[in-house]
């Protein structure tokens, strides 16, 4: 029997509208026309190619699915115009559409493939068991397969609204859970240490906003996370978010090559789990539901204060591992949570 994903305290936005959550898989192994062709057969609607290495499924039964490789040199197709000016033809058949063929299938061993969902209602991600057997039929490897896979599964879930209070809740309620969740999930070392990708919030920043006293506007929020954060690469990016609310404060914050890749959404872009498609016993319904527990803390705000302030305690004893008992600590509050 498959993992439940279990729901969200709170199921609706500030317009009473049903939340929802959109998923980016990355895998290898697969070429973007299996791939397509394998979600096409399992979830029906209609295909839209944009070019080898990009296909959308329109009207599924998850709605939209962008099948894409992760590359902005292959996705870009700026390419395209310089093979063509010397001739290159990329007609349906022709021998540029079989060059960006074997393209992707080279570069499916070090390229990720990125399957993107569109928002899915809470009570519909069940659904997403279905999409895991397709990436497991068709032997899609993840980021267990090899060292250089340091492949991620992103969560995006849509934000209950834009209030201060809310988004400093869900910060608050990340930064108490994550040693706990990179223990529990078995985080792989190559994407912790190797990778930049989901580089921790500097201690600094979290005694910050750890303190029961930081109470924050929405501009001093994101003032304060953009000083210590002026980056994508944290496990849980809160750019889309603040960009949507003051996109000239992200935008003059962050590198210049960083700005290209900053969206505005209205959802937290959770990056810390592995994807881990292909290897027994993985479920994505674990990794979202390490994501239900920052929804459940985020949401009662005595239980956040309490664990703040032991938060705090913890981090005025000397220990020669760090965090080890303050995660004996969580472990203990989630089995308690769990039980109630």
């Amino acid at each position: 029997m498959p993992e439940e994903f279990r729901i969200p305290p709170v199921t609706t936005d500030a317009e009473g509208k049903p939340r929802g959550a959109g998923f980016e898989f990355e895998l290898g192994n697969l070429t973007i026309e299996e791939i397509a062709d394998a979600l096409h057969k399992r979830f029906g609607g209609e295909q839209k190619k944009l070019s080898a290495f990009e296909v959308h499924l329109i009207d599924s039964a998850l709605g939209k699915i962008k099948v894409e490789r992760d590359t902005q040199l292959l996705t870009s197709l700026s390419y395209r115009e310089w093979l063509g000016s010397i001739g290159i033809d990329f007609s349906p058949g022709a021998e540029g559409e079989a060059l960006e063929r074997e393209v992707d299938k080279l570069s499916r061993w070090l390229v990720p493939c990125e399957i993107v969902t569109q928002p899915i209602g809470f009570d519909q991600l069940h659904l997403l068991h279905d999409l895991v057997e397709v990436f497991d039929e068709y032997k899609a490897q993840g980021t267990h397969m090899a060292p250089h896979y340091a492949f991620g599964l992103h969560i995006n879930a849509s934000t209950p609204d834009f209030a201060a209070e809310t988004l400093l809740s869900y910060l608050q309620a990340f930064l108490l859970l994550a040693d706990w969740i990179i223990q529990d999930a078995g985080t792989d070392i190559t994407r912790r240490f190797f990778t930049n990708y989901i580089d921790p919030f500097p201690f600094v920043y979290a005694r910050k906003i750890l303190s029961a006293s930081y109470q924050p506007g929405v501009e001093q929020l994101i003032e304060d996370y953009l000083e210590y954060n002026a980056t994508r690469n944290r496990p849980l990016d809160m750019l889309p978010i603040f960009y949507m609310i003051a996109p000239d404060m992200v935008t003059n914050a962050i590198k210049e090559d960083e700005r290209k890749l900053i969206k505005g959404r209205p959802a937290f872009h959770y990056r810390l789990p592995d994807c881990r498609v292909g290897q027994d016993g993985w479920s994505v319904a674990d990794e979202w539901n390490r994501w239900q527990l920052v929804e459940t803390i985020a949401a009662h705000h005595d239980s956040r204060a309490k664990l703040m302030e032991l938060w705090d305690k913890e981090q005025s004893v000397f220990k020669l591992i760090p965090n080890t008992n303050w995660i004996k600590q969580m472990a203990g509050f989630i089995k308690d949570l769990e039980l109630n």
